[in-house]
């Protein structure tokens, strides 16, 4: 099973609200939707989706003044999703996908820049 932040979590980490692709309900949790974040650090702007029941994670990355791309990154069956610095001017998260033969970690760094260091071992 995947381990996702709460949704005040995540809200609190990109300081913005997200966009659904169902309208939330009473019946329709914040866990088996689609949530969009958009925000910025004022050098880069992120767009980040999140489909917690599936474990999928995609992330774009574009230069603030440019709008030019800096990273693409698409992630499936991600089984955590820790947020590692939720400060003020400190942000940054670490996703992790286990598999029999191998695990990889992605540390990504959203203030005060991006940053994204992969490991695989």
């Amino acid at each position: 099973m995947q381990e996702f932040p709460e949704e005040h979590e995540l809200l609190v980490l990109f300081e913005c609200e997200p966009t659904f692709l169902d309208t939330p309900s009473d019946t329709m949790v914040f866990f088996y939707n689609e949530a969009t974040y958009e925000f910025s650090n004022g050098f880069e702007d992120f767009i980040l989706t999140l489909q917690p029941a599936c474990g999928d994670v995609k992330i774009q990355v574009t230069n603030h003044d440019t709008k030019n791309l800096i990273t693409y990154l698409e992630l499936k069956n991600i089984a955590r999703f820790e947020i590692i610095n939720d400060k003020k001017d400190v942000s940054s998260i670490m996703l992790t996908i286990e598999d029999d033969e191998r695990l990889q970690t992605f540390e990504i760094d959203f203030k005060p820049k991006f940053k994204l260091i992969t490991k695989i071992v």
